[in-house]
C-alpha cells in the first residue's frame, strides 16, 4: 500500500514542478513582451515572445532587420532567458506598405 502512495506523491510533485515551470515561462514571456515594448515602442507591436526551458522564440513581423536584432538582444538580457531565437520573425518589404 505504501508503494502506490509513494508513486502518487512523486507524480503529484512532478505535476506541481511542471506547473511551476509553465508559470515561470508565462511570466518570463510576459516580461519579455513588456521589455520589447519598453525598449522599442511601436517597432515591437507585431512581435510576440514564447519562452520554454530558457529559450525565447520571437515570432511575428518587424519593420527592418535591425529591429529583429534589437528585439532578440533585448529578450536575451532578461533573467530566465538563456537563448533568444528569431527565425519566425519576418520583415516587411518597402512595397508592402
Amino acid at each position: 500500500m505504501k508503494a502506490p502512495l509513494a508513486a502518487l506523491a512523486i507524480a503529484l510533485g512532478l505535476a506541481g514542478s511542471i506547473q511551476a515551470h509553465a508559470a515561470d515561462a508565462t511570466t518570463t514571456a510576459a516580461s519579455a513582451q513588456q521589455a520589447l515594448v519598453s525598449a522599442m515602442g511601436d517597432k515591437a507591436k507585431d512581435i510576440t515572445v514564447e519562452v520554454s526551458q530558457g529559450t525565447a522564440r520571437l515570432q511575428g513581423w518587424a519593420q527592418q532587420p535591425g529591429d529583429v536584432d534589437q528585439a532578440r538582444y533585448v529578450v536575451s538580457q532578461l533573467p530566465g532567458v538563456t537563448q533568444a531565437t528569431s527565425s519566425q520573425v519576418r520583415t516587411w518589404l518597402a512595397t508592402d506598405r
